[in-house]
């Protein structure tokens, strides 16, 4: 039996989703809410109201479209209506919201997902060491060009309660999420002075981290050079670990294992994948778990109170 996802935004994240359903034997888009008429849908049914797609029987799946700002209050009606719960990223805009839509989800007994898909790139040889220990530092660098365009005078992009941020909330979070899966939850966040466009929409971030476990974390993040770039590399006593635009590399002792990137559609795709298993089993998705992204909104979360009390 194939689960009906309805789509709700239909901008470039929620097209996204309808490619990575594309194929997809266990699920496929039910229907697309977009309030804005001028968005074309093509041949997809559309619902014309949030209650409408609530109460659609062809839906066991929401997947949130939305800016961050306006998904963890949804998520919870979607949940208490009997519909799993599949939020884009970043998932929410602290960990408060975190708490409500998990609280939701174990009242409801329906799995909670994460578009983090990049968590689908981690090869099991990523967990063969602790990579949360005291000993372990890491470097992380993401190049991501935005024209100033994209983040002034461009709706809920430049609203940072909206939005969350700018280029760290949205193109940094990845890499940044996948440091996190490795070396846990922050302790501190220092950041040195962040470039802005708008107030609280950042365009370069650079900062240090360290994690509960003694880890630590250098980073720095721009939407402002041509030149992409994304790149993780942990180093510890044990090893190291690299991802670079996409392309995984794990040497654990005399050990080198190499895993070559793959295309992003295919790794929504197993995003989806997830969420069909874990609704046939009523348990939690294996990687792209909400619970997972508590770290990196602990992060994401300090770096956007930081730009309010610079303001």
């Amino acid at each position: 039996m194939s689960i009906g996802v309805g789509i709700v935004g239909f901008g470039a994240a929620g097209r996204q989703h309808v490619t990575a359903l594309d194929g997809l034997a266990g699920a496929h888009t039910a229907a697309v809410l977009e309030q804005d008429p001028a968005v074309d849908a093509g041949v997809l049914p559309r619902v014309s109201c949030w209650q409408e797609l609530l109460a659609d029987k062809r839906i066991g799946l929401v997947a949130l479209c939305l800016p961050p700002g306006r998904r963890a209050e949804l998520a919870v009606q979607a949940l208490d209506a009997g519909k799993a719960v599949l939020l884009e990223k970043p998932p929410a805009v602290s960990v408060t919201e975190i708490d409500q839509v998990t609280t939701a989800a174990q009242r409801a007994g329906l799995p909670v997902g994460v578009m983090l898909q990049h968590r689908m790139r981690l090869p099991a040889t990523a967990f063969s060491t602790n990579w949360a220990h005291p000993a372990v530092t890491a470097v992380l660098e993401v190049a991501r060009f935005r024209p100033p365009a994209h983040y002034r005078n461009a709706g809920w992009r430049s609203d940072p309660a909206s939005a969350l941020g700018g280029i760290a909330a949205h193109l940094g979070v990845h890499y940044l999420d996948l440091a996190c899966q490795l070396l846990g939850r922050p302790c501190t966040v220092q950041l040195a002075p962040a470039r802005e466009l708008a107030p609280g929409i950042d365009t370069r971030v650079t900062g240090h981290i360290e994690f509960r476990s003694g880890a630590t974390l250098a980073f720095t993040m721009t939407a402002e050079s041509p030149a992409r770039s994304e790149r993780l590399q942990i180093l510890g006593p044990e090893g190291s670990f690299r991802i670079s635009d996409g392309t995984v590399t794990t040497h654990v002792g005399q050990t080198e294992h190499i895993l070559s990137d793959r295309p992003t559609a295919e790794l929504r795709r197993l995003v989806y994948q997830e969420m069909v298993d874990a609704l046939a089993t009523s348990q939690p998705p294996l990687r792209c778990h909400l619970e997972g992204a508590r770290a990196i909104t602990e992060i994401l979360s300090a770096i956007a109170q930081e730009s309010k009390i610079s303001a």
